[in-house]
């Protein structure tokens, strides 16, 4: 099985699935849109979120590292720097890590499937869905073009959103492994992320839509749970670029690329809509805890299998 995968939602969906997934059979591509420079290291928000929830690593709040001290930020707080963007201590370290690598030339991917095995998940094959260049950029109602984590975090998602944009996506080509994984998974699945923030970026690599298009098994899970997300803006920012409100946004914004979508059964009554878009809509309980997380995944997985 292959993951399209972004911040917490794809984080928890990739390790349900790695509970049920026999070792070596599950990648994980995972959204860059949202990587950054800050302090002067490279943030890679969304693999990290990946890396560190599959490690057992994850933070109280469904980011950071668990158990981290914040002396670097006090520090830097108290010279004068904003430290609105906070990084743990130990969070910072793998930042800083990475940030020297890739300025001494090497590959994101390189360096992340390193760090991956470092935090003991061989297992699973973790990727960028590209090396190169890769910006998210909202532009706000008021006409303001802003990083996604200036708008995300800086200001908390509460600028009204005109549009969102992929920097650089059309000079960028998938990292190497991602087309393969998506071409070889007998299923290929699309995390319950925010669509035109944690999935679109990664759809925006022309490589990597082109092998999602011609693959015969796409099954996606929505994000919604009585249409709204449990927390983030992607209803809000789904309704403010165009989409429609609820599961129907979702099938909008996944239409002919999916042949299945699983939606919460708090949403069970929208399970014809999916008649007008030609996909398969099924509700089960789609919570990603520990405890709901594997038994989702293995009814998807059964589902499959059944076929």
């Amino acid at each position: 099985m292959t993951v399209l995968a972004g911040g917490v939602g794809g984080a928890r969906m990739a390790r349900a699935l790695r509970s049920i997934v026999s070792p070596g059979n599950l990648t994980i591509v995972v959204n860059v849109g949202d990587n950054t420079r800050r302090y002067g290291v490279h943030i890679a928000a969304d693999p990290d979120t990946v890396l560190y929830t599959l490690s057992d690593r994850i933070g109280p709040h469904g980011w950071g590292r668990a158990d981290d001290t914040l002396h670097v930020m006090t520090e830097l707080s108290e010279l004068g720097v904003d430290t609105t963007f906070t990084l743990g201590d130990k969070d910072l370290a793998l930042c800083a890590w990475r940030a020297a690598r890739l300025d001494s030339g090497e590959p994101l991917s390189a360096i992340t499937q390193d760090v991956a095995g470092r935090f003991g998940i061989g297992d699973v094959t973790l990727l960028p869905a590209t090396d190169d260049r890769l910006e998210t950029k909202v532009e706000t109602a008021m006409g303001e073009l802003l990083d996604f984590q200036t708008y995300f975090v800086d200001r908390q998602h509460s600028d009204d959103v005109a549009a969102v944009i992929y920097d650089g996506a059309d000079d960028a080509g998938a990292a190497p492994g991602v087309v393969g994984a998506i071409e070889n998974a007998e299923v290929l699945v699309v995390a319950p992320s925010n669509p035109p923030l944690s999935i679109h970026p990664i759809l925006s690599v022309a490589e990597i839509t082109e092998a999602v298009d011609a693959h015969d098994r796409v099954v996606a899970v929505s994000p919604l749970f009585g249409g709204k997300p449990l927390k983030g803006p992607a209803d809000k920012v789904m309704h403010r670029i165009g989409y429609s409100p609820g599961t129907r946004g979702i099938l909008e914004a996944y239409e002919q690329l999916i042949d299945v979508l699983w939606i919460d059964e708090a949403d069970s009554d929208d399970i014809t809509l999916g008649e007008e878009f030609g996909i398969e809509v099924r509700a089960a309980d789609t919570r990603l805890g520990d405890e709901n997380g594997p038994s989702f995944a293995k009814n998807i997985l059964e589902t499959e299998e059944a076929r």
